[in-house]
């Protein structure tokens, strides 16, 4: 690929992010029809990337209902739209890659509803800095839409474009349709034409939909923001959707035998998601793990389960992918010991953590895959590692542990009387960023700062949360402990101050050697 069709990270990540936004939202809005929904490809509800290794993965419907085996494919987008990226020339680069008629592509509008920029930027001889922050606060908006692939499948599509450089030059082909303006309720339909009322205050519209176009609603029906009133294609209706909450072992055994690949990839996920081991389960699965030409992700897929649900020794089965000379096995070995979250699979994704001779990714990968897992172990080790020499997997296991929550708050307290000063700086930082540390959490902090002998992280933590939280034990300080009072109230009227929306370190402060440099 010419180095100008690559995704610049920025637009790059922003289409991940919408991407698990709206695959989040879908899995909510199929809840209220009965559906459990779960990831089927991995990192499909998240924005995790591992940049130093290419994932070429199972192109496999997004997310699936382990009640029911339901597989959706979500495509977030911006505004009302029935499109998706397609490759005219490569097969496995189709928009229905993949997918069979009865699995449904979902359409969340998500809509970028407060951006806030800031950047930096300073010239001092001879080093240049530039730092950029970009928050984006998503809102989903309007109707789902949900459409089966055979629909699509049955009718040609009606536009091809290809998309902008910073978007990877791909095609978009789309079918056409309209949507709704408004919530409201549908008044009239009469030919090509179709008359709404809004429901805020019964204001009538009345548009024409030109053919082919198919007009998909009637009336006296209840109709909302975004959706679909006419299309080439009809969408699917909530009783259609609704979860049969069946799903036999006969149906996985069929997942399993079939000739197209992600179907046996999902008979292999909801057997081990629904823990199934009837006889022909397990003889199914461990002969698609076995066998030598089979997809390399079924294969790991295959592993996951027989460890999980089988309590075969993962070692035995994991050493030959974790040995492999091909780094993306390597990863998503890794990420299947995670899936498959034994004592035994923590304690190997720990010594892949320790293990300094192992490249980044692997590393990443396992601290990753320990906060995924959870639980005192993982988060023991993901502490351990706030004292490893890398400083990417130092930040690697922050962002692990603070995504561990409450599990995680007892280890990050006793943490902060560490005696290496970088595990009791990890442990603060992941405290300062948890949302809502609890009034047990809370009251454990105020012994540590009136022990007599508090760490300086415990002081530094007490600074930077919230003034009401410790007012009162603060303010006692101010006779027992004076210059401990002072140092909390400086560090409260900092990070209440404007100027720390804005701090950060000096350009060079990060640059090794930075002041040779001059």
């Amino acid at each position: 690929m010419p180095r100008l069709a690559l995704k610049p990270d920025s637009s790059f990540f922003r289409k991940i992010a919408l991407g698990a936004v709206g695959s989040r939202h879908v899995a909510q809005d199929l809840e209220r029809l009965g559906h459990r929904i779960v990831e089927l490809e991995r990192g499909a509800m998240d924005t995790k990337l591992w940049k130093d290794v290419k994932r070429k993965r199972v192109r496999i419907p997004d997310l699936v209902c382990e009640l029911c085996g339901l597989r959706v494919e979500s495509r977030a987008k911006t505004k009302t739209e029935l499109s998706m990226s397609h490759s005219l020339s490569a097969h496995e680069r189709a928009w229905d890659f993949g997918m069979v008629d009865t699995d449904v592509v979902a359409f969340p509008v998500c809509k970028e509803d407060e951006e806030k920029q800031w950047s930096i930027g300073r010239l001092e001889e001879p080093i240049s800095y530039w730092h950029e922050r970009n928050w984006i606060q998503w809102r989903a908006q309007g109707k789902v839409n949900y459409v089966r692939v055979g629909r699509f499948r049955a009718e040609p599509q009606d536009n091809a474009s290809t998309k902008g450089v910073t978007e990877g030059s791909e095609t978009s082909i789309s079918w056409k349709s309209r949507f709704s303006k408004r919530d409201g309720v549908v008044e009239a339909v009469s030919g090509q034409k179709i008359t709404i009322a809004r429901a805020s205050d019964g204001h009538r519209h009345t548009q024409t939909v030109p053919s082919p176009m198919k007009i998909v609603v009637e009336s006296g029906d209840k109709v909302a923001l975004n959706q679909i009133i006419a299309s080439r294609v009809r969408p699917e209706v909530d009783y259609d959707l609704r979860c049969s909450g069946v799903l036999t072992d006969d149906h996985l055994i069929q997942l399993l035998n079939s000739r197209e690949r992600t179907q046996r990839f999902t008979g292999v996920k909801l057997a081990r998601l629904r823990h199934r081991r009837s006889d022909s389960l397990p003889r199914a699965i461990g002969s698609l793990e076995g066998d030598q030409e089979e997809d390399m992700y079924i294969r790991l897929e295959a592993a996951a389960y027989l460890v999980a649900i089988q309590g075969m020794r993962a070692q035995d089965l994991f050493a030959p992918y974790l040995r492999s000379p091909d780094p993306q096995i390597q990863l998503e070995a890794v990420i299947s010991l995670g899936e498959a979250g034994t004592h035994e699979c923590v304690r190997m994704l720990s010594t892949i953590l320790d293990d300094t001779e192992r490249p980044y990714f692997a590393r990443s990968a396992a601290a990753w895959s320990l906060s995924r897992v959870g639980g005192s172990e993982a988060c023991r080790r993901l502490v351990q590692a706030f004292g490893d020499v890398d400083q990417n997997l130092r930040e690697e296991a922050l962002e692990g542990i603070v995504s561990l929550r409450s599990d995680a708050v007892p280890i990050l307290l006793s943490g902060l009387q560490e005696m290496d000063p970088a595990t009791a700086a990890g442990c603060a930082e992941a405290l300062r960023q948890h949302r809502r540390l609890s009034a047990d959490a809370i009251d454990t902090l105020r012994a540590q700062l009136t022990s007599g002998n508090p760490s300086a992280w415990a002081v530094w933590l007490a600074g930077h949360l919230p003034r009401e939280r410790l007012a009162g034990a603060v303010a006692n300080l101010q006779q027992t402990a004076p210059e401990l009072h002072y140092a909390i109230t400086v560090l409260w009227s900092f990070a209440e101050s404007w100027i720390a929306q804005r701090w950060e370190l000096q350009p060079d402060a990060n640059i090794p050697d930075a002041g040779d440099a001059r």
